[in-house]
């Protein structure tokens, strides 16, 4: 953070509502038990209603509050839970690598329903949970990760059973959401300081003066 800015920029805790897709069983319901309680259930309950959860965080002086979303992936539910795109800000889709069945979904129904149905330039994570079972895997960690590359998607391998980069899996995605449109867009609606909102747009087009030169540095 720019030293002319205050250490906590916002009062007020910025909304962000994040949504978790994809089949049934893959884990989106251990992935935010994980995440928001530290905890870990086995075998949980197939999810039959969609139900959210908030988590605060702080990430570069900005206070986030995140509503998070689990959602059904049970195909014959697939038209309710299209409703819970709006207005999502972050949506995280999920597979189990040791199932190819699950990745194949996110690629021919999960990913385009975001794009249907979300909102234009939505934040895209992928999720390849159950690594703590890599020796089972059906789908390879490359593969997973051309298919972000693809889609321009943030990709990351987890296991909520394991606790394995769920926190920075979630962290990477709330940092881009704050250097989004969407954070220009709520800033000044939970900022009641203009200096700050105007110190904010400045420090942003340095940084995005500066990210210009070193690209242009790096290609000659």
């Amino acid at each position: 953070m720019s030293e002319n800015l205050p250490k906590t920029i916002n009062d007020t805790p910025i909304p962000c509502k994040v949504i978790l897709v994809g089949e049934t069983q893959v884990g989106k319901t251990s992935i935010i038990s994980r995440y928001t309680r530290n905890y870990y259930v086995d075998n949980p309950k197939i999810t039959l209603a969609a139900n959210s959860i908030k988590q605060m965080v702080e990430v570069d002086g900005y206070k986030i509050e995140l509503q998070i979303w689990d959602t059904v992936g049970q195909e014959q539910y697939r038209s309710v839970t299209s409703i819970f795109y709006k207005e999502a800000l972050i949506c995280i889709l999920v597979y189990d690598i040791t199932n190819r069945e699950s990745f194949e979904a996110i690629k021919n129904y999960w990913h385009n329903a975001v794009i249907q149905n979300g909102m234009k330039g939505v934040i895209i994570g992928v999720a390849g949970n159950k690594s703590d079972l890599y020796e089972n895997e059906k789908v390879s960690e490359k593969e997973g990760q051309d298919y972000c590359d693809s889609i321009k998607a943030y990709f990351k391998l987890v296991s909520a059973k394991n606790n394995i980069s769920i926190n920075e899996f979630f962290k990477t995605l709330v940092e881009q959401f704050v250097k989004s449109e969407f954070m220009d867009e709520l800033l000044p609606k939970y900022v009641n300081d203009k200096n700050i909102i105007k110190k904010v747009k400045r420090t942003k087009l340095e940084k995005g003066k500066k990210s210009e030169e070193n690209g242009k540095k790096g290609c000659c």
